[in-house]
Formats: C-alpha cells, structure tokens, sequence
C-alpha cells in the first residue's frame, strides 16, 4: 500500500474547512500521482467512487458534501471487522456494518471471509474457527460488496485507524483503490462526550449498559453504533456539520476522569 500522498491530505483538510476555487481544486489534485493514477481528477464521479462526495457550486468553487450537510441529514456507516493477524500480515475474516442516519439503522452488512488459517489466540478472542470460513466468500467477492454499501458514506468505528486502514489497504491490493471517505473515531468523540476512566469498547459498554456479544464484527460495530448515538446527544448545540462533528472529534477538550 502506497503511504497516503501529503498533498491528497492537504486537499481533503482545505475542501474540509472552505470551498476553493475549481482551478486550485485541479491544480493541487494534478500533484497527486495516487489520483493522476487512476483518473482524471475532474471527473467528480470518480472521487465519489472513492467514498470522497465533492461538489462543483454554481459560484465556479468546489467543496466537500460533508461541509454543508447536517449531521441529522449525513449518513453514517459503522464498521467492524475482525482479522486473522495484523495488517501487514493477516487478512480480514469477518466485516460487519451498520448504515444510519439520525439514529435510526437503515442497513446492515455482515459476511465471514474465506481463510485457510486462525491463530489459535483469535479463535479463544472471537470464537471464530477455522470451519467457518471454508465455505465463505473470498475477500475480493466480501469487499466488492462492501465497498457498494459504504458508498460515500461517512466511515465510523471505535479505533477507526484501524478498522479504516486495514479495509483500504486490502482493497488498493485487490485493484480497488484506496478508501477516501470521511472518518470518524467512536474513541475520540466519546473522550469528548462522557467523562470516563477508559474508553475501550467493553468499558464503554458497560458504562452505557450495551449488551450484547463482544469481539464479533456485526456486535462490536452495534456497540459502536450505540456509542455512537449516545455521544451525538451530548454534543455542543453549535456543532451542526459532519465536518464541525469531524472537528470536532479530533480538537475539543477531553473528558477522561483521572483514576488517581
């Protein structure tokens, strides 16, 4: 997997915080050989293709979808999914992914993968065995799948740098390309929302009273899903974009409670 091209970074951070004219917009996407790569960054369709929603205004500027749609209105995909070894190494067995919006679940996904091996260790974590993967779909079969689901939607998981990187990079391997969607880590907003010692997810579990399987994919990303409602019901009134929501995510004061 390519390391992500600084200049794809400081493109989507300006869309995030202003429009800028469709010139620039051209200019600065024409520097980034893993876009120049695949297709001709005018073609807007395309970047949605690859989960980022930009728009052309009738001002002559571009902007991302996300800056200008409310969080009531954006539609999120929370995702979990479980491996068989780390990224470099291992490979994903399961996925599972709830699409919402406003609080209320519009859709779910759910597959195992095909594998020939799990470490002993992630068979005791997940209960995942060997047999139930024989008959599974392959990963490119599951991701193609995946990748149609998620759409452009706004990426969301606990530890979401895992989960995020993990999927883009199998899919760039399988000729798919890289994931651009915007991104949100249930972690980081739930240090922004509810005061606690620890933010792991069975913590946070049980500090919200969720009940329900762990360290399976379709139930790690249901708890997912609730943290993450609980925590846009104790956001700020003034933040009201899924880009002011992204920002937010990452820059507001933290909550944690000191355990000394």
């Amino acid at each position: 997997m390519q390391q992500k091209d600084k200049n794809l970074d400081y493109l989507i951070n300006l869309l995030a915080n202003k429009s800028i004219n469709y010139y620039d917009f051209i200019k600065i996407s024409n520097q980034i050989l893993q876009i120049t790569e695949l297709f001709e960054p005018k073609n807007l369709d395309m970047w949605k293709t690859l989960g980022l929603e930009i728009l052309k205004l009738k001002n002559g500027k571009v902007t991302l979808k996300t800056a200008n749609t409310k969080i009531q209105n954006e539609i999120f995909c929370v995702v979990d999914i479980e491996t068989n070894g780390g990224i470099n190494s291992g490979q994903i067995i399961e996925i599972g992914a709830i699409k919402c919006q406003n609080g209320v679940i519009l859709d779910r996904f759910e597959s195992f993968i095909k594998a020939n091996e799990i470490p002993q260790s992630i068979q005791e974590l997940t209960g995942i065995t060997i047999e139930n993967l024989e008959k599974a779909p392959t990963l490119k079969n599951v991701l193609e799948k995946f990748k149609i689901f998620l759409g452009s939607s706004v990426f969301v998981a606990h530890n979401v740098k895992f989960d995020y990187n993990f999927i883009s990079k199998s899919l760039e391997n399988l000729g798919y390309g890289m994931l651009l969607n915007r991104h949100i880590c249930t972690i980081d907003l739930a240090r922004k929302t509810i005061p606690s010692q620890k933010y792991g997810l069975e913590f946070l579990k049980e500090l919200l009273y969720i009940q329900n399987t762990h360290h399976r994919a379709l139930s790690d990303a249901i708890s997912a899903f609730e943290i993450f409602k609980y925590c846009l019901n104790k956001i700020p009134p003034n933040i009201k974009t899924t880009e002011n929501l992204i920002k937010f995510s990452k820059t507001a004061k933290n909550l944690k409670i000191s355990t000394l």
